[in-house]
């Protein structure tokens, strides 16, 4: 009999929006002949038709974030109501799994209420998320991590970055780290060039840590330097018209399209026909958008420090830029798209390492072996 696992998650699955949704995609897929999932979690305000195959069940709760006063209305609501819906549905779970801390709420309450044991992922830490955008964290957010990493058994990171992070909050929690990284993934959609140019691509949220203004500030030095380079930036978040805004300051606004969040295929035509794919995030606990440009075949330019580090190894794998420095980086960034040659090598490289190191069937036998063992 499989163990059936209940899964608290803020993202669907089903409609993903962030690093943290695809992780878990993946893993639900990955595991489906050996783990039986239950996902309780938002409804979608889109039909939904990722899990045609009844891969894992669903127990969706109707709430709108955007409704609640502030964000952490909006988790203390959901939290409330994954309580309501799971103890409402049963289930007979063997244990709870929570997917980032904003479960915390429900995950320990469950925990206690069906004794099971709890595991958790932890994606990032909220409070070192806004160290690095210069802010403070919420009191709510600050005491979701402390309450996550005191009361699982086991707590999944996607990087050593994060076990280190995570070492720092909680010698006990340290412990318990498992590193799991997200598994590579096959694609076979049919890639169509969308821009003429040449351009450089980047995406994810639209968020302060993803450090996109650096990204156009650091444009605006190597446009001069490229009169023929565009830039190409896709994501969803609250600064989209602020990233526009700063465009048309810089005075490259001709040169920059900001897309918003684009499917699977989208994403893959603009990769497939970059010259480089450009990564300046001041925080970046694992870097899914860097393995995938990875996976891609396209030579990645990240910043000195994330959770990448654990797989781009600067002229080898893929370039480490300083984009703290934009008159730097736009001169580091010159020298690559000049250079062929070692753009070629490093992408070549950078392809057969990261799917080496981050093999499907090899993260599948750790969250076996590691993780949903015979132990709990």
């Amino acid at each position: 009999m499989l163990v059936n696992i209940l899964v608290l998650s803020l993202e669907n699955p089903c409609s993903l929006k962030s690093g943290a949704g695809r992780y878990l995609k993946n893993q639900l897929e990955l595991l489906k002949d050996d783990i039986m999932f239950t996902v309780c979690t938002l409804r979608p305000e889109e039909s939904c038709f990722e899990n045609r195959n009844g891969t894992w069940k669903t127990l969706e709760i109707p709430l709108k974030l955007g409704a609640c006063p502030s964000f952490e209305d909006a988790l203390a609501e959901m939290n409330f109501q994954m309580i309501k819906k799971v103890l409402e549905f049963g289930g007979g779970f063997d244990l709870i799994h929570a997917n980032d801390d904003v479960t915390a709420p429900a995950a320990v309450y469950l925990k206690h209420a069906l004794q099971l044991p709890l595991i958790s992922t932890i994606h990032g830490l909220e409070s070192d998320r806004k160290k690095a955008a210069g802010e403070k964290a919420h009191p709510y957010r600050m005491l979701l991590e402390r309450l996550i990493l005191k009361e699982s058994r086991r707590v999944i990171v996607l990087s050593s970055m994060m076990k280190q992070a995570i070492k720092e909050k909680s010698l006990q929690a340290a412990e318990n780290v498992q590193i799991i990284p997200n598994p590579c993934r096959k694609t076979k959609t049919a890639k169509k060039q969308l821009k003429a140019v040449p351009y450089l691509f980047s995406y994810g949220r639209f968020v302060p840590e993803k450090g996109f203004f650096r990204l156009l500030r650091t444009f605006k030095e190597l446009a001069m330097l490229q009169p023929d380079l565009e830039l190409v930036i896709a994501g969803e978040g609250p600064l989209k018209s602020e990233y526009e805004k700063e465009a048309k300051t810089l005075g490259i606004e001709r040169r920059v399209t900001i897309l918003p969040f684009i499917c699977d295929q989208e994403r893959e035509s603009w990769l497939a026909y970059s010259e480089m794919a450009a990564f300046p995030s001041a925080y970046e606990p694992f870097g899914i958008a860097v393995q995938e440009s990875m996976t891609a075949g396209i030579p990645v330019a990240a910043e000195k420090n994330g959770g990448w580090n654990d797989f781009v190894i600067d002229r080898v794998t893929g370039f480490r830029v300083d984009f703290e420095n934009p008159f730097q980086a736009a001169r580091t960034l010159d020298d690559l798209l000049r250079g062929e040659a070692i753009r070629r090598k490093v992408k070549q490289t950078g392809k057969a390492f990261i799917w080496q190191l981050h093999n499907p069937e090899k993260i599948r036998k750790l969250f076996l072996e590691r993780v949903y063992t015979p132990s709990f």
